[in-house]
């Protein structure tokens, strides 16, 4: 019997009760084509198992995200902010389009922590780009989007990654956000105030 688990600002998640999802919303041949990649590079990311016009089937993952992890163990941010480098440090190093594979959207809610590891889901943002916007744009949706907690964790991943790092990708994690339709205005508003 199929139960939505998730629903989401662009898409929504349901467990078809076959050990598999289907996850409506975003670019599912664009998106499965990245997990592919990804997954062929070792990265840990849910296996496709059917490309629909407007959804995917791919593998569940049983485990909670990073960010309801966050919120019942809220001493584990620094745990999880060096997961999250760690994670953006090994898909960085999947080349892409001429470039490398960014995420776009890497953040507590998008890690599934299941009882092998990490495995990075929604891959509506990805593509072939800079690191340093994938990792900027990380620290803007935690700066802008996670409220004092998020907040608090956007000031671990500076000091984690250093402050260049952001300063050279925020730019175009800036234009990238306020051109999502699905940002709030108060977001847009925090967004534009933002610097590192």
């Amino acid at each position: 019997m199929a139960t939505r688990i998730k629903q989401g600002r662009a898409s929504s998640v349901t467990d078809l009760g076959d050990a598999t999802v289907l996850r409506t919303g975003g670019r599912p041949e664009a998106e499965a084509e990245m997990m592919e990649l990804a997954l062929a590079h070792g990265f840990p990311v849910p296996r496709v198992h059917e490309i629909r016009t407007d959804a995917l089937v791919l593998e569940r993952i049983d485990g909670p995200t990073m960010g309801d992890d966050l919120r019942r163990r809220p001493w584990r941010g620094w745990r999880h902010v060096r997961l999250l480098a760690h994670l953006h440090e090994r898909l960085h190093r999947i080349p892409f389009a001429g470039a490398t594979l960014v995420h776009f959207d890497l953040h507590p809610d998008n890690v599934l922590m299941s009882p092998t590891g990490p495995v990075v889901i929604d891959w509506t943002n990805g593509h072939g780009g800079d690191p340093a916007s994938d990792v900027a744009m990380t620290w803007l949706i935690l700066a802008t989007s996670g409220g004092l907690p998020g907040r608090v964790l956007a000031g671990v991943l500076r000091r984690q990654v250093g402050r260049g790092v952001l300063v050279r990708g925020l730019d175009a994690a800036r234009a990238f956000r306020l051109a999502d339709r699905n940002v709030t205005d108060a977001e847009r508003a925090r967004v534009r105030r933002l610097s590192p």
